[in-house]
């Protein structure tokens, strides 16, 4: 994808996802069982919102509009378009 250099250094670095993990990690860590999918959903939203705490402003954020075009124009690239139903008549 054709992004501008400061963007693309930004989310080249992984330390946010790491940082968010790390600190998921460390929100669960308590739970002794898991009860479901639906309780395990939970705990991670919670992870993430505190994650969400220490978070700071993306460098490139203005230029964000720019990267949600490029992944539309990349999915709809990628995305294989459902073929027409044609019928006859008799």
């Amino acid at each position: 994808m054709k992004l501008p250099k400061e963007l693309r250094r930004s989310l080249a670095c992984t330390n946010i996802a790491e940082n968010m993990m790390g600190t998921i990690r460390r929100v669960t860590r308590n739970v002794k069982r898991w009860r479901d999918a639906g309780m395990a959903l939970r705990w991670v939203a919670a992870g993430m919102i505190e994650a969400n705490k220490g978070f700071r402003r993306l460098k490139a954020h203005k230029q964000l509009p720019v990267l949600r075009a490029a992944l539309q124009a990349h999915h709809d690239r990628m995305t294989i378009k459902p073929i027409a139903h044609v019928t006859r008549a008799a």
